[in-house]
């Protein structure tokens, strides 16, 4: 009897235990469940703590902490001293970042962290969170060209370039002599270093200084190697004048172009293997024979009528001097033995390459393009001269384009090179402390409107980037709401769609400069999609906060010139392709427009020392709801 008590007591805590047991796994799988759709506890992007926050507020969270940094810049240190570089251009307001984060991928990569699709599994791994933190690390990427342009306007007075050594070429009693002037050793930021810094750092979202540092660097052509060619350069001196001449051609007449000694003497450069040939001083010369010989390739433009394509210019073939082989041969024969005085030095032949249309007049043919597949509008009222300037200009580039089946089309290749040789204009823009001048304002104008065609057309859009800031001339004409613009800026971003028709598709631009309103449309041939998009909607106004100043010494003293004033927003608007079969496809853009203060530079005669501001949280001011409108 005393056993069978015993074996009972043993199954009675057996049992009270396994019911324990049952009990604190039910718990904690309901505690689990708990975190059903929100992040994990102890969880952070970077320094910001989303530990129970769902998607949606964990990503105005970083967002708030990422406007910070895009406002303010980041602090970095340099010889021990400390400045600031910024992060953003304020270009015709569009705000195009020097970074750019993707807060989609950061925001997926925390939701998904310390879950698990197995219940029991992600109840164990949120318990184990509990005990361990998990960071997860914002993503972000940065122009390797834009972020050097923005160290060196940080710091424009710190490089000092190496020297190569070179020659000082003279002719005493009809000889020519060279000699060599040393070269120096230069100081250069190592920037390779601090971008992965900084991308670092910014990853973490930390506020702490990044550091920059300067290098070394030595001539490539130093004064040993330049001293053992002083005698080939005089010699080749000496064989002067250099022809240079036109292929063999019995239908064209000869000509024939000569570099003199003098003209020699302002190109020739010591090399590492040999002499060589400056080449800006060359392309100088050759600028002079392209004139006369270079032809330009002629694109087949084309214009709608009667419901087809008709050529308005036959597309030509063009060519042009083979600039980097006419450089190589000079240096081969200025490094050639000294010929006998009694030989000519022989004609260098000047090479040429094709220069190919980009649209041939053969695709005219039997195009059938036809039919309206959408068309695109934006107002750019209240724009300043060049603006409008460049709007048109990017209009003329564009009417008449053709795009071919399964073409990704970019925007950026269509209006490039942005210079003023391509009839563009500047535009003055305050980049930290000074007022610089930006060529090509007013070509997000252009984007936005593209953009806006390409989905009524119901093509597939490829690469779409909102402006940081909300700016009226690219608000929605359906609502006057911030949401549906698409910003351009080289070399990055850019705007592209794909030309899935099957068929080509015309590009159709026209300008009204008395309603200042633009009109892009595409056609082709419909297969019976239909492409349209939602007014957008703003899911949230963000105050732009209080004002800031920056002492400057570039404007005079007491004058005083301002950016406008941005409130920020998160917008989103649903583009629908509907096709004829009855299914139709959704896609969701949401867009964030970061707030920003009116940032005004104020002439003074001296710096005042600059105090130390380090982006933080509160520097952007918290998100709010509200139905106020926005002011520019």
């Amino acid at each position: 009897m005393k056993l069978m008590t015993g074996k009972m007591k043993i199954a009675i805590v057996a049992v009270f235990c396994c019911l324990l047991a049952f009990v604190a796994a039910g718990g904690t799988i309901a505690w689990a469940q708990g975190y059903d759709g929100r992040i994990g506890p102890r969880t952070f992007v970077g320094a910001v703590e989303v530990s129970g926050m769902d998607p949606e507020t964990a990503r105005q969270a970083v967002q708030r902490r990422i406007d910070a940094f895009l406002a303010n810049g980041v602090s970095v240190t340099l010889d021990g001293t400390e400045g600031r570089v910024s992060l953003s251009s304020l270009l015709e307001a569009s705000g195009a970042e020097i970074v750019r984060f993707d807060l989609d991928a950061t925001i997926r990569a925390a939701s998904a962290a310390n879950h698990d699709e197995n219940g029991f599994w992600d109840a164990t791994r949120l318990l184990e969170a509990r005990m361990t933190p998990t960071t997860i690390r914002a993503v972000v990427s940065g122009n390797e060209d834009s972020i050097a342009e923005a160290v060196r306007a940080a710091f424009p007075s710190r490089e000092r370039p190496g020297v190569d050594a070179t020659f000082a070429v003279t002719k005493s009693g009809g000889a020519w002599k060279a000699t060599v002037v040393p070269g120096t050793s230069g100081e250069e930021f190592d920037l390779a270093s601090f971008r992965s810094a900084l991308l670092d750092r910014l990853a973490t979202l930390s506020d702490a200084p990044v550091a920059l540092v300067v290098v070394r660097r030595d001539p490539n052509v130093t004064e040993a190697v330049a001293s053992a060619e002083t005698d080939i350069a005089a010699a080749a001196l000496s064989r002067a004048p250099f022809a240079l001449s036109l292929p063999a051609d019995p239908a064209a007449p000869s000509a024939t172009w000569k570099i003199s000694a003098s003209d020699l003497a302002t190109m020739l450069r010591p090399g590492p293997n040999g002499l060589d040939i400056d080449a800006a001083a060359l392309n100088e010369a050759l600028d002079v024979i392209a004139a006369a010989v270079d032809v330009p390739a002629q694109n087949a433009r084309f214009e709608r009528a009667g419901g087809r394509v008709v050529e308005f210019a036959t597309s030509k073939t063009g060519r042009a001097i083979d600039r980097d082989r006419a450089r190589t041969d000079l240096v081969a024969a200025l490094n050639s033995p000294s010929a006998p005085s009694t030989t000519a030095t022989p004609p260098i032949i000047l090479a040429f390459v094709d220069v190919e249309p980009t649209v041939a007049s053969a695709q005219a043919n039997d195009l059938g393009i036809a039919d309206l597949l959408g068309t695109g509008t934006s107002s750019f009222k209240g724009s300043p001269k060049n603006r409008m300037s460049n709007i048109q200009n990017g209009v003329n580039l564009l009417n008449g384009l053709l795009i071919a089946p399964d073409e990704t089309f970019s925007l950026l290749n269509a209006l490039k090179p942005f210079e003023t040789e391509n009839g563009y204009f500047p535009e003055l823009v305050i980049k930290g402390d000074k007022i610089l001048p930006e060529i090509a304002g007013g070509l997000c104008q252009i984007g936005t409107t593209t953009f806006r065609a390409a989905m009524n057309a119901g093509l597939e859009i490829v690469q779409r980037s909102n402006h940081s800031l909300v700016v009226s001339y690219y608000n929605d004409p359906s609502n006057g709401n911030p949401g549906t613009d698409a910003t351009i800026y080289d070399p990055a971003p850019d705007f592209q769609f794909r030309n899935d028709t099957g068929h080509y598709v015309l590009f159709e631009t026209s300008m009204d400069a008395t309603a200042q309103s633009l009109a892009f449309s595409l056609w082709g041939t419909s297969d019976g999609r239909k492409g349209s998009y939602t007014p957008p909607v703003v899911k949230r106004w963000i105050p732009a906060g209080d004002p800031v100043e920056t002492e400057t010494t570039t404007i005079p003293v007491g004058e005083k010139k301002c950016q406008n004033v941005h409130v920020g927003a998160d917008t989103s608007f649903t583009y629908t392709v509907a096709h004829p079969d009855g299914t139709s496809v959704d896609r969701v853009f949401e867009s964030h427009y970061r707030p920003l203060p009116q940032i005004c530079l104020v002439g003074v005669e001296q710096l005042s020392t600059p105090e130390d501001l380090q982006p933080a949280e509160d520097s952007v001011s918290s998100l709010v709801t509200t139905d106020a409108p926005v002011t520019n």
